[in-house]
């Protein structure tokens, strides 16, 4: 992606922000953090690197929206995975499967938001992302499911997807398992059985609790 130095026409400001944005998304995603860069943006879009510098400060404010904006579009789908289930648990369980999966999707923003130097925006985002499980919880609560905190089982529930996440995305891909779509769904189950039960019964975990009685 090369061209002619240009300088965006009058009110076509805002088309190349998200054309520099295009290009650092797709830098990001083939070469990680270190192959975005002010001048290789630049260059790629045809224009001056103080051009770039008109919409972003830094690399790090680019790098930032570029990762923000892949995340802009997680809240869609979780929605979308569980706006239609009547069960709160399954819903919850769709949602952190769904949560999973976009985080193995785009590792490099999610790695770089969720595990980088904080910024506002991403604090942001952290708090959002809390704040949604949170919502999720407590629609189990309200349905009957006995949860003393969802404050503190919504935390237990976050740990559990961002390690999921975690676990797998600072490793190289040779090292993730096969079939990352039953990961996920293997990871959320784990991470929503085990949130609730501790909730609703937070007793040392012994072999009287995990062995089947019926």
């Amino acid at each position: 992606m090369t061209g002619s130095r240009v300088r965006a026409a009058k009110g076509q400001g805002g088309l190349l922000r998200d054309r520099l944005l295009d290009i650092a998304d797709q830098l990001l995603e083939e070469g990680g953090a270190d192959a975005l860069t002010i001048r290789a943006v630049a260059t790629s879009a045809g224009v001056t690197p103080p051009a770039v510098y008109l919409h972003f400060a830094s690399k790090r404010e680019l790098v930032h929206a570029t990762c923000l904006r892949v995340w802009s579009s997680l809240f869609v789908e979780l929605e979308a995975v569980s706006r239609e289930i009547a069960d709160p648990v399954t819903a919850l369980y769709e949602t952190c499967a769904a949560y999973i999966a976009f985080g193995l999707r785009h590792p490099f923003q999610y790695r770089l938001v969720m595990d980088g130097d904080a910024t506002e925006a991403s604090r942001q985002n952290e708090d959002a992302c809390f704040r949604y499980f949170r919502d999720k919880v407590a629609a189990c609560s309200d349905a009957g499911v006995p949860v003393e905190s969802t404050t503190e089982t919504a935390r237990l529930l976050c740990a559990g997807v961002h390690g999921a996440v975690c676990l797998l995305i600072h490793q190289e891909r040779d090292a993730w398992p096969s079939d990352t779509a039953r990961y996920a769904t293997l990871a959320a189950s784990a991470t929503v059985h085990g949130t609730l039960l501790t909730a609703s019964h937070a007793s040392r975990p012994s072999m009287s609790t995990v062995m089947r009685t019926d």
